[in-house]
Formats: structure tokens, C-alpha cells, sequence
């Protein structure tokens, strides 16, 4: 069985998924010093610095074994047993719009290094090994989603279902997907953006639709989501400032949420990281993918067996709505 960091990242995802606040791994250049002596076997986790605890899951690295980086636990109050090696910061409860609203103007105050690797309760890292140290080229890299803008001579327009995939390399195209920020790394001056640069400005239009049952609203941009703000919405501005975003075959490397024709030639076994929603690590011992997608409709979409086959040679359990 093929047990891999995600196991470290996962006690983080727990406790992040209780106090529904955003959990943060933060370093300064060393990330792939921080898997790089990290091995496995059939009989359980090894490690210099670490062990296998008797509950199964896998402790922590102690932070003198990662020389500049840090691990940070954002959330209204500490959990019971937090690791002394884990930082705790208090932060107000968050609502889903908060959170992007403290990713954007509040996320920098506790990020103290060059780059901070966010993590949410649905992404954890697949295999350390696949880790690239070109990932710090770039101040924003994250999963191409099947959200994008497209911007042409006639105006802008916002596609779903991959169909901005079509527009690239278009003649009189920019095309801008929305890179998913809830497995993303990101550079300290992305975090700072909005500080050193009060000009810019969040901008949310009024929503395209209203669904009901319940009343919610919808934006075809999804502008009230911080990355759709800082991968689509502002990218143009933000390039002019000098930022620089991971392209989108490097992104597909780095992680994945929606499996669009962008991957259509991807080995997923060399994925570094995973976010979605509907995939969820609900267990570290076994490992256990639920799926809140019925078997059929896996079956039925682009390339999602090959995600449940890598799961299931990587030595996780998949299970699937009743």
C-alpha cells in the first residue's frame, strides 16, 4: 500500500474541517527538502524525524527537521492536543464569502515566509515525490477549473464546461481559466497584492441568476470566490503588476479538480496535489476517497475512472453513494 505525505497534510485538513477555517502550510524555498527524505513501506510510515502513531496516522514533522518552514492553523480557537510544532493564529469565524474576503486583504498579516501552500479540508498532497522546484517561478499556480474567461474583440464572456478550451491560441483571444485556489500555492507578493497596490479594487457585479429552493445566487464568474478575483477576474491588471502566473500544463502537474481536456494526455500518477468537493479523504487509516458522485456518473465523465484508478494504485479505498 502506497501511503504518501498526504497523510502529514491530512491531520491539518481535519481539524480544518471542524473549525471550517482555512489551514496553511507556509515555507521559504525548502518544500522540497521537506518531503525529500520522506519514505514508505508495506509495514507503515518511516521516517528520521517521524513515526507512525499507534491511532495511524502519521505525525507531524517536527519543524527543526524543515529548516524555514512552518506549519499555521488559522481558526476561532485551538483544537484539543494541537502539536506544539503546529502555529496557532485566532481568527474570527468565517462564512464561505469571509474566507475569500481573508484570503485577499487579511491571509498576508500571518504568512511570515515567501510562499504559503493553501490547503482546504477537500485537497491534500498525492505524492511529495512529484514536487517541482519550478512551482516557485510563479507567484500563483493551482488547478485550471472548467470556469473561464474569454476575452475578444466583441467584449468578455464567461464558459463553463471547459469551453474556454477552444478559445486558446485563438487569434484576437485572451483566455484567463480560473485556477482553483483550495489546493494553490502562492507567493508572498500575491498575498500582498491589494497592500502594496491600493488601487486595485474587488469589483462583484450584480448575480446573473437567482436558483431557488434554496434562494441563493450565481455568477457566471463567480466573482464573490477569491480565486476566480485573482485567476480570471484581475489577472490582466495583475500581470501588468508584475505578476506571474504557473502556465497550464505546469498547473495540471501541480494538482487537479476537474479532469478537462487539458488533461487528456495526463498521467495522473504524477499529480503533486488534488482539490474537489466531490471527492473527499474522509479516512487515513484505510485511506478513504468518498465520492458524493454516483458510480455511474464517474463511469460516464471525461477521464474520472483514470482519478479512481490512480487513487485505488496509490492504495486508497474508493467509495461511492448508495
Amino acid at each position: 500500500m502506497r501511503i504518501n505525505i498526504n497523510q502529514i497534510l491530512f491531520l491539518a485538513n481535519r481539524i480544518f474541517t471542524y473549525f471550517l477555517s482555512p489551514v496553511l502550510l507556509t515555507h521559504h524555498f525548502t518544500l522540497s527538502r521537506i518531503y525529500a527524505e520522506f519514505q514508505q513501506n508495506h509495514a507503515g510510515i518511516r521516517h528520521r524525524y517521524g513515526r507512525r502513531t499507534q491511532s495511524g496516522r502519521c505525525a507531524f514533522l517536527q519543524p527543526s527537521t524543515k529548516p524555514g518552514a512552518r506549519a499555521l492553523l488559522c481558526s476561532p480557537k485551538p483544537p484539543p492536543n494541537l502539536p506544539a510544532y503546529i502555529e496557532h493564529r485566532v481568527i474570527a469565524k468565517l462564512g464561505y464569502t469571509e474566507y475569500s474576503l481573508f484570503i485577499l486583504f487579511a491571509l498576508w498579516h500571518v504568512i511570515e515566509t515567501d510562499f504559503a501552500l493553501i490547503i482546504q479540508d477537500d485537497g491534500w498532497v498525492l505524492d511529495a515525490a512529484n514536487w517541482r522546484d519550478e512551482f516557485f517561478n510563479y507567484d500563483y499556480i493551482g488547478a485550471p477549473t472548467c470556469h473561464g474567461r474569454v476575452d475578444t474583440a466583441t467584449g468578455t464572456q464567461w464558459l463553463a464546461s471547459f469551453e474556454w478550451w477552444d478559445h486558446l491560441n485563438k487569434p484576437g483571444s485572451s483566455v484567463y481559466p480560473i485556477l482553483n485556489g483550495g489546493f494553490s500555492l502562492r507567493s508572498k507578493r500575491m498575498l500582498r497584492v491589494f497592500i502594496d497596490h491600493p488601487q486595485l479594487e474587488i469589483k462583484i457585479p450584480r448575480p446573473n441568476s437567482l436558483a431557488f429552493n434554496p434562494l441563493r445566487m450565481r455568477w457566471r464568474s463567480y466573482a464573490p470566490n477569491e480565486d476566480a478575483q485573482l485567476s480570471a477576474i484581475l489577472r490582466p491588471q495583475l500581470e501588468k503588476l508584475g505578476i506571474k502566473y504557473a502556465p497550464i500544463d505546469l498547473c495540471c502537474h501541480f494538482s487537479a479538480e476537474d479532469t478537462g481536456p487539458y488533461y487528456n494526455e495526463m498521467d495522473f500518477q504524477n499529480l503533486f496535489g488534488h482539490h474537489a468537493s466531490w471527492r473527499r479523504l474522509i479516512s487515513i487509516d484505510p485511506p478513504t476517497v468518498q465520492y458524493r458522485l454516483t458510480r455511474n456518473i464517474v463511469q460516464q465523465a471525461r477521464r474520472e475512472r483514470d482519478i479512481v484508478r490512480m487513487f485505488e494504485d496509490r492504495g486508497y479505498i474508493v467509495q461511492f453513494p448508495e
